[in-house]
């Protein structure tokens, strides 16, 4: 219909464009026609003149369009979703703040880089979205599986909402489920409908090929949303969207502070914001994975806060909450004791600088003997595990990190001993 009424408009338009045309004198009407001809251009096309293309691949895998239905349903879902065009809009430009990182996981995974539209199928790109099921975050993490996959998940955290610990479980997982079930199709199936149920199908039917498997209707629709979203965001442009990636929403730049409330205190989000001037919306924007405005004293914790902003933010815990800088903070004040108050006088002076001595002699053997990284922006400690071959807990160990703690830029990590 619509492309019918356009085809009208421009009809009855075509003797007044000749017309303008023909006398160039005439401004406004030019202008007029000008302006039609542009929003015609701009019109989203009949999704009836929409087409999926011969042939369609995932992970590098034609998807079999020669089954019986398979061509069908993925026609059903590709046509559902050009009928919803706003929300694949949304979807690119959010992708801008998502892909990267997801591409990064997964090449240093070793593994298919198609599998971040699982994501954008699975949360929308949204990092805090909750299911009717409770699964939550980008990746839409059940809290039993994703602690299974070493998010830290309580009442106080929740790393679902993060995307770094999020996608390193999200594409553990799923690589898990490729090495079970034998195929990236399988894998996505597991992931949405259950590894325990489809295995129960995979049994019962004798058939180990997705596209042929009779499963529930979720899942018959799942896998071929995933692949469909790949296709449109790789032809934009042939389905009439005129938006692409770099049109989206850029990574927010953020800066960290390291915390430790008194073990009988607590730090207040709320009174966080009024006292530091960041606002409340934006602090609890960028600390998602944080699943409680009043955090428990004694111990520390990484808040982000806008990147300038961290001087603010250390001034106000230190006044407020009255407490020394974290270890770490370049802003925090050094404590010298002088010898000359020492009951000892000189001797107690020498004394300390021998003992001072004998600890820099240790520490200067002690650290070349070990090797270092430094932070950078966007990198995490399972990205920097990888890199350098060893394990997640032998870096938290070396480094003394916790489970919540979060890397900073410029953050120096021993790697190796």
């Amino acid at each position: 219909m619509r492309s019918l009424i356009s085809t009208l408009i421009l009809a009855l338009c075509l003797p007044a464009i000749s017309e303008a045309r023909k006398r160039p004198s005439r401004r406004s009407l030019e202008d007029r026609v000008k302006r039609l001809e542009a929003a015609l251009a701009h019109q989203a096309p009949d999704i009836s003149s929409l087409r999926l293309p011969k042939k369609i691949e995932f992970c590098g895998v034609p998807v079999p369009l020669d089954i019986e239905d398979v061509r069908e349903r993925m026609e059903r879902e590709f046509y559902l979703m050009m009928d919803n065009r706003a929300q694949v809009v949304l979807w690119v430009k959010r992708a801008r703040r998502a892909f990267p990182h997801i591409d990064a996981v997964t090449q240093a995974e070793g593994v298919c880089a198609d599998l971040k539209y699982l994501a954008v199928i699975e949360s929308g790109l949204r990092p805090a979205v909750v299911s009717r099921s409770k699964a939550r975050g980008w990746w839409q993490f059940m809290a039993g599986t994703g602690r299974q996959y070493g998010l830290h998940i309580d009442d106080l955290w929740d790393e679902r909402a993060d995307l770094e610990g999020s996608t390193e479980a999200g594409i553990k997982y799923l690589a898990r489920l490729k090495g079970k079930f034998g195929s990236w199709p399988m894998a996505m199936a597991a992931y949405n409908t259950g590894p325990g149920r489809l295995s129960k199908a995979v049994e019962a039917q004798g058939q180990t090929d997705y596209w042929r498997l009779d499963l529930l209707r979720e899942a018959e629709r799942y896998v071929p949303r995933i692949i469909l979203a790949k296709l449109i965001f790789e032809r934009l442009d042939e389905y009439g969207f005129h938006v692409d990636i770099e049109d989206g929403y850029p990574p927010e730049p953020v800066g960290y502070v390291k915390i430790k409330a008194r073990s009988d205190g607590q730090l207040d989000l709320l009174a966080a914001a009024k006292g530091t001037g960041i606002s409340y919306r934006t602090l609890k924007r960028l600390n998602r994975r944080i699943s409680t405005d009043d955090i428990p004293g004694g111990r520390a914790v990484v808040i982000r806060v806008p990147q300038g902003s961290e001087r603010a933010f250390r001034a106000w815990a230190r006044q407020a909450l009255g407490l020394p800088a974290a270890d770490g903070d370049e802003d925090a004040p050094r404590a010298h004791a002088s010898p000359a108050i020492r009951k000892d006088g000189k001797a107690q002076a020498r004394g300390d600088a021998d003992r001072k001595r004998a600890r820099r002699a240790r520490s200067t053997e002690k650290r070349s003997k070990e090797k270092a990284h430094t932070v950078r922006p966007g990198e995490s400690l399972w990205g920097i595990a990888k890199k350098y071959d060893v394990t997640i807990e032998d870096l938290r160990r070396w480094n003394q990190l916790k489970n919540t703690d979060v890397l900073t830029p410029g953050q120096r990590l021993v790697v190796a001993r």
